[in-house]
């Protein structure tokens, strides 16, 4: 949202040192942080994260090496909570990349490292389905590369099962995994972000997931703030257990190996984005601009930016407002009613106070004529 005191936001062209590719931005705002709680920041974060994942890609193809992508996951139900499914997959997958097994597979496989990415939907019918998408960077220059890496996506997937069963989990010799390599960096770097991605509710990624009944966590937001209050206490649960995961992380010791920098997501704390004077392309009123946030078409003006640069400024900005407008009517219309619904509930519930009350022969009868439209208060 735009910054405290900021009667306008301004809108950046800049080009990714890493993908070199041009993307438009906004300064002047305060960002919150959470990556898991913010479906504005979470946008963010996911493109960070991306390119976290493109960079370590990019460095361990450009040696000859390959990438084996993995997900990995368990049998759940509707009767374990998101903390259980969470701790049996993420210990599992943990302890497989651990003691004399895994440094005898980092060996023979040549696995330069694993980057880690997450990602949580919930099912109506089987409840939270956590998983993870695991990025194995494989070195090169032999022509088994690519052997080598779908190998080790099995062997790690192979570990994992293990660890499961031995912690008394159930997983699908099926379902439970799939490894396949990936076709290149930007393939690798997609996969295991994917998470961050399928959660933005706005822009050029998935904002929707593949089945009716399967919700993301800005589904069972939205439907919380709708009054459900099945998907109010699945939100609570989320919220509680989500925040300080860490994800798409790049470690030290594979950014060394690869020669890039290594990274991982920040603390979880709000930040002022400030004005930048150099590269700005235009900007837009603070109020403008809160409303396309509210109603997800900010994504969408930043898309138009992206395509026609700074010369299409201004019809970007008509054609976002166009859009806009009828939502935002809508907008205020449930607005309304609702402000109207709740007060109708506080009258209702002063009423019912003030008659639980009544003692008095003359209480009553002062009550049944305000009933009967006698008396106004």
């Amino acid at each position: 949202m735009p910054g405290h005191d900021a009667t306008a936001v301004n809108i950046h062209l800049r080009t990714s040192e890493t993908t070199g590719e041009i993307r438009a931005g906004v300064s002047g705002i305060y960002r919150c942080g959470s990556p898991w709680l913010c479906p504005t920041c979470a946008v963010a974060k996911a493109h960070d994260r991306a390119e976290r994942v493109q960079s370590a890609a990019n460095a361990t193809f450009q040696r000859g090496g390959r990438a084996a992508l993995v997900v990995l996951t368990a049998s759940h139900s509707r009767d374990m909570s998101l903390a259980e499914i969470k701790s049996l997959v993420a210990t599992s997958s943990s302890a497989a990349r651990k003691g004399r097994a895994w440094m005898n597979a980092v060996e023979e496989y040549g696995i330069l490292g694993v980057v880690v990415g997450q990602e949580v939907t919930f099912s109506t019918v089987n409840g939270w389905h956590y998983h993870q998408h695991l990025s194995v960077m494989v070195d090169g220059p032999n022509d088994d590369a690519y052997d080598r890496a779908e190998a080790a996506g099995a062997w790690i997937a192979a570990a994992y099962a293990a660890q499961v069963r031995a912690r008394g989990g159930t997983i699908s010799d099926r379902y439970g995994w799939h490894v396949r390599v990936a076709r290149d960096a930007a393939d690798a770097s997609d996969y295991t972000a994917k998470g961050s991605m399928a959660w933005e509710i706005s822009g050029g990624h998935k904002d929707q997931t593949k089945a009716a009944t399967s919700l993301s966590p800005w589904d069972i937001a939205s439907a919380a703030a709708d009054g459900d209050k099945a998907m109010y206490a699945r939100w609570r649960e989320y919220m509680e257990t989500m925040p300080g995961t860490r994800s798409c992380i790049v470690s030290a010791s594979l950014a060394k190996k690869l020669g890039i920098t290594a990274g991982g997501d920040a603390e979880e704390a709000g930040e002022q984005v400030l004005h930048d004077a150099d590269e700005v392309v235009g900007r837009v009123e603070a109020q403008t601009w809160r409303k396309w946030m509210r109603h997800g078409l900010a994504a969408t003006f930043l898309s138009r930016i992206e395509f026609g640069g700074e010369e299409g400024f201004a019809a970007a900005v008509l054609d976002t407002d166009r859009e806009v407008e009828p939502l935002e009517a809508e907008y205020q219309r449930l607005r309304a009613e609702r402000a109207l619904a709740i007060m109708k509930q506080d009258i209702a519930r002063d009423w019912k106070r003030k008659t639980d009350h009544i003692a008095s022969d003359a209480e009553v009868r002062a009550y049944a004529m305000i009933r009967a439209g006698f008396c106004l208060v």
